[in-house]
C-alpha cells in the first residue's frame, strides 16, 4: 500500500516513458503506458491525480485519449506533451480533449515537474471539496432526521397538542410568510409546556423590539432582540412538566438553577441553524447578571450582549406582572420600582431607564403593534382587552376582545376600591 497519487504517463516512445518515470517515481505512483488503448481501457479501473499523455503516438492521438479521459473523469487533470510542429494538433486537443495544459518538448524537467505538481494540487482540492459536499449532505440529512425526531416528541407531550395544530392551521393563514408559521407554531408548544396562555412570548418580544428601537439600536440588532424575544422560551420543551410551570420563588436554588438552564438549551437548538446564532446567544445569556452573580458564564455589564441586557429586563417585567415569580401578581408600578431597585446588581441601568421611560410614555399601540399591561386609571376608551381580565376571586370579569368604555372605567375603579385589589390590564 502507498499513500501517493497515482499518475498516469502515456507515450509510445519507451525511452521518454523512462524519463518520465525516473522525474515523477519519488512523488507519484506512476502508471506508464506505450499503448494508448490500453491506457484508455485502465481510466475506467483506476482514479489518477493527472494524466500526461504525448501528442502523436499510433493507433490513437492524445488529443483522442484525453477526449476519453474527461468523459469518464473530468475532474482528472490533463497535460499534453506537444513538439512544435504540432501546435494545429495541440489547438484540437485543447478543444477535444479540453486540456488543462500542455508542455512543449524538448521540455524543461523544473518546468514540467511544477506543471503536474500544480495540476495534482488541483486535483487533491476538488476532491477535498467533493468530499466535505457529501459530508454537509450526509449531515444535513442527519439534522433533518433529529428535527423530524425532537417534532415527533414534542407532539407526543400530551393530548392537548391535537388542539394546538387547530390553532396552528388558522395561525397559517394569518402569516404572510413559513418563518412566522414557523414562530408561531414554536410559541403554541413553548405556551403548552409552560403552561400560559397570557400571550407572554409574544408581549415580551414586541416590548423588545420596541425597546430596542428607542434605544436607537441599528435594524438588524432591533430583529435580533425582537426574535431572542419570541424565542427566549424554546429550551422549557428539555424541561419536566412541573418544572417549567413552577413559580420560581417556590423552588430550590439548586431548581431554579436547573430551570435556568432552559436557556442554554434553547441556544443549542437555534445555533444549529446559521443565521440564528446571534439570538442563540442572547437567549443563552438571558439569566446574566449585571454584577456578573447570573448563569451560565458570568458575564458582568456591558459584556453581557445587548440583546440579552434588554430581554432580560423585559421579560423579567412581565413575569413580575403575570405572577410567574411569586403566586403574588405585581402591578406595574411595583413591577417599574423593582426593576430601579436592582439597577446595577441584576439589570443594565440604562436598559431600565429606556424600559421605564417607554412605559411611562403615550405609546402609540397601533403604531407598535404590542399590548401593555397597564393599571385601570391609565385605562383608555378605545383600547381593547388582549386577554381575559379576571377578578380577586379568579373569575372572568371582562373576556378577551372588549373594548373599554368610560363606563367599565369606573366600575373597575370602584371595584378596585372596594375589594382593596389592583387589576394588571392588558390592552391592545
Amino acid at each position: 500500500m502507498t499513500d501517493k497519487l497515482k499518475l498516469m504517463i502515456v507515450d509510445d516512445e519507451m525511452e521518454v516513458l523512462n524519463a518520465l518515470k525516473r522525474l515523477f517515481r519519488k512523488d507519484f505512483e506512476v502508471e506508464s503506458f506505450s499503448d494508448p488503448e490500453a491506457a484508455a481501457q485502465q481510466l475506467s479501473e483506476s482514479t489518477y491525480s493527472v494524466i500526461i499523455s504525448d501528442m502523436k503516438m499510433p493507433k490513437m492521438s492524445g488529443a483522442e485519449l484525453l477526449s476519453k479521459a474527461f468523459d469518464v473523469c473530468p475532474d482528472t487533470p490533463r497535460i499534453l506533451l506537444t513538439g512544435y510542429s504540432d501546435i494545429d494538433s495541440t489547438a484540437m486537443a485543447i478543444n477535444q480533449g479540453k486540456i488543462n495544459n500542455y508542455v512543449s518538448k524538448p521540455w524543461s524537467n523544473d518546468e514540467l515537474k511544477n506543471v503536474v505538481l500544480q495540476a495534482s494540487e488541483q486535483f487533491q482540492l476538488k476532491q477535498s471539496v467533493m468530499r466535505l459536499e457529501n459530508e454537509l449532505q450526509l449531515k444535513n440529512e442527519l439534522l433533518r432526521k433529529q428535527n423530524q425526531d425532537l417534532e415527533s416528541k414534542v407532539q407526543a407531550r400530551t393530548q392537548s397538542l391535537s388542539k394546538l395544530n387547530d390553532k396552528l392551521k388558522s395561525a397559517n393563514n394569518r402569516q404572510r410568510s413559513l418563518f412566522y408559521d414557523v414562530i408561531e407554531m414554536i410559541n403554541l408548544i413553548i405556551e403548552d409546556t409552560t403552561g400560559g396562555g397570557e400571550g407572554h412570548v409574544k408581549r415580551v418580544a414586541s416590548h423588545c423590539r420596541t425597546l430596542a428601537a428607542a434605544m436607537g439600536l441599528e435594524k438588524n440588532q432591533v430583529t435580533q432582540v425582537y426574535l431572542a424575544g419570541l424565542m427566549h422560551e424554546i429550551g422549557k420543551v428539555s424541561l419536566s412538566d412541573t418544572l417549567a410551570k413552577s413559580i420560581e420563588n417556590e423552588l430550590s436554588r439548586a431548581e431554579l438553577v436547573e430551570k435556568q438552564t432552559h436557556a442554554v438549551k434553547g441556544a443549542e437548538i437555534l445555533q444549529t441553524v446559521p443565521h440564528l446564532k446571534a439570538i442563540g446567544t442572547a437567549v443563552k445569556h438571558q439569566y446574566e447578571r449585571f454584577d456578573g452573580s447570573g448563569v451560565p458564564d458570568h458575564l458582568i455589564g456591558t459584556n453581557i450582549p445587548i440583546a440579552s441586557r434588554i430581554l432580560t429586563v423585559v421579560n423579567e417585567f412581565d413575569k413580575l406582572v403575570l405572577g410567574r415569580i411569586s403566586e403574588q401578581k405585581l402591578s406595574q408600578q411595583q413591577a417599574i420600582d423593582f426593576l430601579i431597585k436592582e439597577s446595577k446588581t441584576y439589570f443594565d441601568p440604562e436598559v431600565v431607564k429606556a424600559y421605564v421611560n417607554l412605559l411611562n410614555s403615550e405609546i402609540s399601540l397601533d403604531q407598535h403593534n404590542i399590548d401593555l399591561c397597564i393599571g385601570v386609571s391609565m385605562l383608555e376608551p378605545g383600547m381593547h382587552l388582549s386577554q381575559d381580565l379576571l377578578n380577586k376571586q379568579g373569575a372572568v370579569v371582562l373576556t378577551q376582545g372588549t373594548e373599554i368604555t368610560p363606563t367599565l372605567i369606573e366600575k373597575l375603579k370602584s371595584y378596585e376600591k372596594e375589594w382593596r385589589y389592583i387589576f394588571n390590564v392588558f390592552v391592545h
